[in-house]
């Protein structure tokens, strides 16, 4: 989306903005428990964080997280997909899921050249997710009182 930019979180001014967000969607709209929303994952060194911004610059108005292990090379985990309110509808979330991806197979994708990602999707967010190619699985469960489904996708070098 030319609106937009995604930058790698590399200092931390940046991780308080991502933190700033995930805070005003996740504890603030969808009443998560602050204490489960930011979590030691967040400042592991396997974590990479994303933010959006406007293109013309300002406030982040997304973010995201690809939490790794390096015991399980060719696989990573989306997390934490948090846009602004003001922001929905605009393609911010798509473009940090890119961003993420684009990561994931250039930083952790296994011998074969893939990498598989995985993500917890809200329920109410499933259309979104199938509409950038996940595959939806599994029954339903609670992640801090709110409906997840399991979600997947393999991406391959081209």
């Amino acid at each position: 989306m030319a609106d937009v930019v995604v930058e790698r979180v590399r200092t931390p001014a940046q991780l308080d903005e991502a933190f700033a967000v995930r805070v005003e969607v996740f504890v603030g709209e969808q009443r998560v428990p602050p204490e489960l929303e930011l979590d030691e994952a967040d400042h592991a060194p396997t974590t990479t964080h994303v933010l959006a911004r406007p293109a013309r610059g300002g406030a982040a108005i997304g973010t995201a997280r690809l939490l790794t292990d390096v015991e399980r090379p060719g696989q990573a985990h989306i997390g934490r997909v948090a846009v602004a309110a003001a922001a929905r509808g605009a393609g911010v979330g798509s473009a940090l899921m890119g961003a993420l991806e684009r990561i994931a197979l250039a930083e952790h994708a296994g011998a074969d050249g893939a990498v598989t990602v995985l993500l917890s999707a809200q329920v109410q967010a499933i259309g979104f997710y199938e509409r950038l190619g996940y595959t939806v699985t599994g029954e339903v469960y609670l992640d801090a009182g709110i409906d997840h489904r399991d979600a997947s996708k393999v991406i391959a070098r081209a």
